[in-house]
């Protein structure tokens, strides 16, 4: 400003000066504004701590465990070692999921049976494979429902509570106790099949 005032006292056009430095300015603006949109995301980040490092997020379709967290991007890490560097901008204007804020995890897990399983007989072998399986919290103690009657099988729910680093061990390992509980049990797990009965006449 100074500069442009002593041009004006010596006389000389600084209206070609002006244009010249609103369009620089302008250009600047343009090429800063991705970066300061993501420094402004990462202040916000910064300060409302919706996950920190080590936690397992999901934000607008990307899931994986926060590696970094820096002011223009926060290093993802996916389940298949995968580095995902997202800018601040995106996950401060999207819905988060962290799955280990709260330090457990509730998972649903639904079995299907015949319907010429009994109920008891059903609930006690996956009763069984919970038993067997370290990990999961006594309290709240797991459930396991009738939950709905579908074309081919009978619907049962298994709900139980777990620590947020053991979500996954224990899913697969209970996907594997319920079919060995029930092959010992003796009670079908049925697929969608179509029965045909042939009356002769």
């Amino acid at each position: 400003l100074l500069a442009l005032m002593l041009a004006g006292t010596l006389d000389l056009d600084v209206t070609y000066i002006i244009a010249m430095l609103s369009v620089a300015g302008l250009a600047v603006s343009l090429a800063l504004q991705s970066t300061l949109a993501n420094l402004a995301g990462g202040l916000v980040l910064l300060v409302a701590k919706p996950f920190a490092v080590g936690d397992y997020v999901e934000a607008d379709g990307i899931s994986g465990t926060i590696a970094a967290i820096d002011l223009a991007y926060t290093t993802f890490v996916t389940p298949d070692n995968k580095e995902i560097f997202v800018p601040n901008s995106q996950l401060s204007a999207t819905k988060i999921t962290n799955y280990n804020r709260l330090g457990r995890r509730r998972m649903d897990v639904p079995f299907t049976a015949s319907y010429d399983a009994p109920t008891a007989q059903v609930r006690s072998a996956i009763e069984e494979a919970l038993a067997a399986i370290p990990g999961i919290l006594d309290d709240p103690a797991p459930m396991v429902y009738l939950s709905e009657y579908q074309s081919s099988s009978i619907e049962y729910l298994t709900r139980l509570w777990t620590a947020a680093d053991d979500y996954w061990t224990v899913y697969y390992a209970l996907l594997e106790g319920v079919r060995e509980s029930f092959a010992r049990h003796g009670v079908e797990m049925t697929y969608d099949h179509l029965n045909v009965h042939i009356v002769e006449k």
